[in-house]
């Protein structure tokens, strides 16, 4: 599934969270509009990946829950392709759109929104495109998940209140709020004087994966590892290293966008690598996974295509003392390892210490993406040999 530079552009020209200078357009839904939820920062790569997934996919937007999540936006006609999405975390169909400035009954238009949505019984159908067999009837229990950020005049649980009491005098169905067991889950987020009433269309198996058999604490989230592939703009001649490998997540993820060549994995943890071949087992082939040190990757000049990884952060391992003498060395050699016309793709929270080693020119940045994973602050960095 090759991707273009443009297609992963175009996403997020609207993101917004509170505190941003300019208020987004406002938002005309229809039964056609989604939310792709991921890691905050790239929307841009899911809104990519649902266009190339989904014919006809129109960008609306994005937005961010500061530290928790970002969102993007679409309009999908043909939503067949998002239950394969690999950068999405959840899929919500968007079905109540509520925008007004501060005012003291914004409490009642949220129950109002909630309460005359026509999307709601169209969008309960396109359910069985994620999870087949999920309960359908005219009889549904259901919960709601409030997410509310600014300042506001009520508390959360008060908008989760107003939302579940909208939902129960709803007439399309006989509606019994539950905690436990819930045939639809609404997602309420207010986002200062912005409200969206979702219904999530995915479960958990969007966020986990089922090759994932062995784990390592910190190991990489498979959505963001699979945003670094797309990133690295996929080819089916692709060589791919990843010299911080792990247990093995970049590597299968970036089988999973694509024909490539060879997938070269290599870490100093014979734990981690003996973790990343139980994980990767006999299905993604050629494949080769080494003990090696990622200063001195045993392979000849320029011999790989795509460099992909996840660079010590100095955090849960190592500090950023070693990270200043560690860092200039992994360039270097990653310089000697790329094609000409290869690609580097770098996740790390070590922004300022990367902003100085590629401003040194050892690397062309071609873009760089900031990003929270897990409430970090970090930062992807794609690069190309600075004389490619």
């Amino acid at each position: 599934m090759a991707t273009t530079r443009n297609q992963l552009k175009r996403g997020g020209a609207w993101r917004t969270h509170l505190g941003a200078r300019h208020a987004p357009p406002r938002l005309h839904l229809t039964t056609d509009t989604y939310l792709i939820q991921t890691q905050p920062g790239l929307e841009s790569v899911a809104m990519a990946e649902a266009a190339l997934r989904s014919r006809g996919v129109r960008e609306l937007g994005a937005r961010a829950v500061p530290g928790r999540a970002g969102i993007a936006i679409l309009d999908a006609p043909s939503p067949a392709g998002l239950p394969a999405m690999r950068t999405a975390e959840d899929v919500f169909a968007l079905v109540g759109y509520h925008r007004a400035p501060a005012a003291a009954d914004l409490l009642d238009r949220i129950s109002a929104t909630v309460h005359t949505s026509p999307l709601i019984a169209n969008a309960l159908p396109t359910r069985l495109l994620f999870t087949p067999g999920v309960r359908s009837g005219r009889r549904l229990r259901f919960r709601v998940v409030t997410r509310m950020i600014g300042e506001h005049e009520f508390r959360r649980v008060n908008l989760q209140s107003a939302v579940e009491r909208a939902i129960s005098a709803r007439n399309d169905h006989t509606w019994r709020l539950t905690d436990e067991g819930a045939d639809v889950e609404f997602w309420a987020t207010l986002l200062d004087r912005e409200f969206f009433l979702a219904i999530r269309l995915s479960d958990s198996s969007m966020r986990s994966r089922d090759y994932k058999v062995a784990h390592m604490p910190g190991s990489l989230r498979p959505s963001v590892a699979a945003a670094l592939g797309m990133l690295s703009d996929p080819q089916p001649e692709d060589i791919v290293l990843d010299p911080f490998c792990g247990v093995g997540t970049i590597l299968i993820e970036r089988a999973h966008l694509g024909r490539y060549a060879r997938l070269i994995g290599g870490d100093r943890d014979d734990g981690a690598l003996a973790m990343a071949r139980e994980n990767l087992g006999s299905r993604y082939q050629p494949i080769a996974l080494n003990c090696l040190d990622a200063t001195a990757v045993p392979m000849p000049q320029h011999s790989v295509t795509r460099i992909i990884t996840n660079l010590p952060w100095g955090m849960r391992h190592g500090s950023h003392a070693e990270n200043r003498r560690l860092y200039p060395r992994l360039l270097t050699e990653f310089r000697r390892l790329i094609h000409p016309r290869g690609r580097i793709v770098m996740l790390t929270a070590e922004t300022r210490l990367m902003g100085e080693l590629l401003r040194k020119g050892a690397l062309h940045l071609e873009r760089s993406l900031p990003v929270t994973i897990l409430g970090a602050r970090a930062a992807i960095y794609i690069c190309r040999p600075a004389d490619g």
